[in-house]
């Protein structure tokens, strides 16, 4: 390392300090020993991925005469963070203007990137020196198969991280997850998706402290497992919370309430049992609640009717046994409402005050009575509704006949009038299926327990689009 080397030569021999930097980092600072220790890091990086072949492409890591800001290569690829001109390896931004930047000649530099998101074959861990690279602002790394073990505990040491994202890693890569890196002040955004380990989980204890800044907590399709630990409650500024496609188990805690700035919070697909907490309706600020695919028990709270910023309710595919509770007709801003494949029982009369809802789904519950006339009335928007197998009576809404925007309806196995479908239904809607006495006019219709039709289902999920990411 010629630089490294060139340092050491020049080490002041009263001092036994080495050169300074012609810059340095804003956080490092100048001192030669920093860039030493730091080419070092990076080097104990670059060899204990490659213990057993080396890198696909070294991506001019160690080239001894060039900065360490200088070891990357230029990839195009449309997805990558900074758009088609993406620079894979490690990166540096200039303190001024944020602008790219190969060394520190001209300019302190802000932070580095370590941004290896392309299949360059990583194998092996990650060694405990990369938690000492305290100027990383952001650690990406992405489709490396034979990356392997925990997240080093040493990562609380890096004190300006900002983001972390592993992503389609493979399937020895993973462990709990550093406690000391859920007490970085900095970090903002953790990001752990579509790995393919199966021992990753969330650490029992953590001593948060009131000035972490995490917004973003997203560990999705990992195999996490165990209890979703009460300490999350205290991330204050946590923004979005994503522990979908899990293997999460136990109660939602009753402190996830305490979650004050929370907008987007989805435990989906998971092994959660017992009741939906209360203290849900504390969450002010919350746009998306999805509890989908759990085996939640029990009753819809009533509380979650004073969430009068929710736009998305999914609490579909669990064991829920009550009725839709009247404090529902509060919640102004619904759009999507997901009840499907429930036990839920009663009239739906409470939607027709919700004059914003557009996609509704309560297929495979016992709801009964008529629709209310006035339901959907309220929108302009596209309308998606499944009402099937349900004990729904009487005829459609007359609301539904003067709608333009009825894209899908689905209402078989329910107990509807003959004829209860209006013709203008028919004409308005682009996919409509009723039970064939209920629908003269329909062109597909459900025609007994043998019928196809009838078991037909909208998948609500990949309508919404949440099941591809944070809504």
């Amino acid at each position: 390392d010629s630089i490294s080397v060139q340092l050491l030569e020049n080490q002041d021999p009263v001092s036994g300090n080495l050169p300074k930097q012609k810059h340095g980092f804003r956080l490092g600072g100048d001192a030669g020993e920093v860039q030493v220790t730091r080419r070092y890091i990076l080097a104990a990086f670059f060899h204990s991925t490659s213990q057993v072949s080396p890198w696909r492409d070294s991506l001019n890591f160690l080239s001894p005469d060039l900065h360490e800001c200088n070891w990357h290569k230029n990839f195009t690829r449309q997805n990558f963070p900074f758009g088609d001109f993406d620079p894979v390896g490690v990166f540096c931004e200039d303190e001024t203007d944020g602008n790219f930047i190969l060394n520190d000649d001209q300019s302190p530099v802000e932070f580095m990137m370590v941004n290896i998101r392309i299949a360059n074959d990583l194998n092996g861990p990650l060694p405990t020196e990369i938690g000492y690279l305290m100027d990383c602002r952001s650690l990406m790394l992405e489709n490396h198969l034979r990356l392997t073990g925990p997240l080093p505990q040493t990562m609380g040491n890096m004190a300006g991280l900002f983001s972390v994202a592993l992503l389609l890693n493979g399937p020895n890569f993973g462990g709990a997850l550093p406690s000391s890196l859920f007490q970085l002040n900095y970090l903002n955004t953790i990001h752990i998706q579509d790995n393919l380990g199966k021992n990753w989980s969330l650490p029992a204890n953590v001593q948060v402290g009131d000035d972490t800044q995490l917004e973003r907590l997203l560990l999705v399709r990992n195999s996490f497992a165990g209890i979703i630990p009460p300490w999350i409650s205290k991330l204050k500024q946590l923004q979005t919370l994503d522990l979908s496609k899990n293997n999460f188990q136990g109660a939602i805690p009753e402190t996830i309430g305490d979650l004050s700035s929370v907008k987007y919070l989805n435990l989906l697909g998971n092994n959660l049992t017992e009741s939906i907490p209360s203290s849900l309706g504390k969450l002010s600020e919350i746009d998306a609640l999805i509890l989908g695919e759990n085996a939640l028990q029990g009753e819809l709270p009533a509380s979650i009717g004073t969430l009068r910023t929710l736009q998305l309710l999914d609490v579909g595919s669990n064991e829920l046994t009550s009725t839709i509770p009247s404090s529902f007709a509060n919640l102004e801003s619904l759009k999507y409402l997901v009840l499907e494949s429930n036990s839920l029982n009663g009239t739906v009369d409470v939607l027709e005050s919700m004059k914003n809802l557009t996609v509704l789904l309560t297929r495979s519950n016992s709801f009964s009575g008529a629709l209310p006339d006035g339901l959907f009335s309220g929108t302009s928007d596209n309308v998606v509704v499944d009402i099937g197998d349900n004990k729904f009576t009487d005829e459609l809404p007359t609301s539904f006949a003067n709608m333009s925007y009825l894209v899908s309806l689905f209402g078989p196995k329910n107990s509807f009038a003959d004829n209860a479908t209006q013709s203008s239904v028919c004409d308005n809607s682009t996919l409509l299926v009723m039970d064939c006495d209920a629908c003269e006019c329909c062109d597909v219709c459900c025609d007994g327990e043998n019928d196809g039709v009838c078991d037909f289902q909208l998948d609500g999920r990949a309508v919404l689009g949440y099941d591809c990411g944070a809504w």
